[in-house]
C-alpha cells in the first residue's frame, strides 16, 4: 500500500477509535483505557518487529536519531494522556476536532524545521482547517 492509503487506513480507524474509546470512558476510568489500549499497541509494535525481522537495540544506538525517538515517546506520551483525559471529561464532538488539528502543527513544524515547501495550497488548507475547528468547536 502506499503511504497516503496507509493515512487514510489511519484517519478512518482513529477516528473510530475515538468513538469506541468515548464510549468506553463513560464507565471506564481514562488511566485503565490508556493502560489497556497502549499495551495492545506496544505488543503489536513487537510483533511488527519480530515479523519484520528487525532489532530494536541494533537501531537504539545513542545516535540523534536515537534522541528524536526518546524526545518522541515523549510528547506522545503527554499528548495521548492529554486526549484520554480531554475526550473522557468533555464531549467527543469537540474533544477530537481539536486532537485532530495535531496535523496543522506537524505540517507548520514540518515547514519550519524539515524544510518542507509551503505552498499557497498548504496555507489556505490551514487556515480552512482552523477554521473548520472553530465551527465544529461552537
Amino acid at each position: 500500500m502506499s503511504y497516503t492509503s496507509w493515512a487514510i487506513l489511519a484517519m478512518v480507524v482513529y477516528g473510530a477509535n475515538a468513538v469506541l474509546l468515548k464510549l468506553a470512558l463513560r464507565q471506564v476510568p481514562a488511566e485503565v483505557a490508556l493502560a489497556v489500549t497502549n499495551t495492545a499497541l506496544v505488543m503489536a509494535g513487537f510483533a511488527l518487529v519480530v515479523f519484520r525481522g528487525q532489532s530494536i537495540i541494533a537501531h537504539l544506538n545513542g545516535s540523534l536519531s536515537t534522541v528524536y525517538l526518546g524526545l518522541a515517546c515523549v510528547t506522545l506520551t503527554v499528548g495521548v494522556v492529554a486526549f484520554y483525559t480531554a475526550l473522557s471529561r468533555g464531549p467527543a464532538s469537540v474533544v477530537v476536532p481539536i486532537f485532530a488539528m495535531n496535523f496543522a502543527v506537524a505540517s507548520l513544524l514540518g515547514i519550519v524545521f524539515l524544510g518542507e515547501g509551503m505552498t499557497v495550497s498548504r496555507v489556505v488548507g490551514l487556515l480552512l482547517a482552523i477554521g473548520s475547528i472553530i465551527l465544529l468547536t461552537r
